[in-house]
């Protein structure tokens, strides 16, 4: 499994996902959390439809909010992330 977040540092809104992401991280090693900074890799975004931050690609699901944490381990099950 694998889960893919857009954040920026410049991003207020980010700061509940990065939480969200660091309590995945740490009760679901198992799942693999690329984070990439939009600022820095606007290319990456760009090739995966990225528009804005915070958004997480999880399956074939996009959050762009932090979503509770039962619904982003679902998600993330469903089907493999594209990449």
């Amino acid at each position: 499994m694998k889960i893919i977040y857009y954040k920026s540092i410049i991003c207020p809104k980010c700061i509940p996902t990065n939480r969200l992401i660091k309590r995945l991280k740490r009760e679901h090693p198992e799942i693999e959390v690329e984070e990439i900074e939009i600022i820095i890799h606007m290319s990456r975004a760009k090739k995966d439809n990225v528009h804005h931050v915070p958004t997480i690609i999880a399956g074939d699901r996009r959050f762009f909010a932090a979503p509770p944490m039962e619904e982003l381990l679902a998600a993330a099950q469903a089907e493999p992330v594209f990449g």
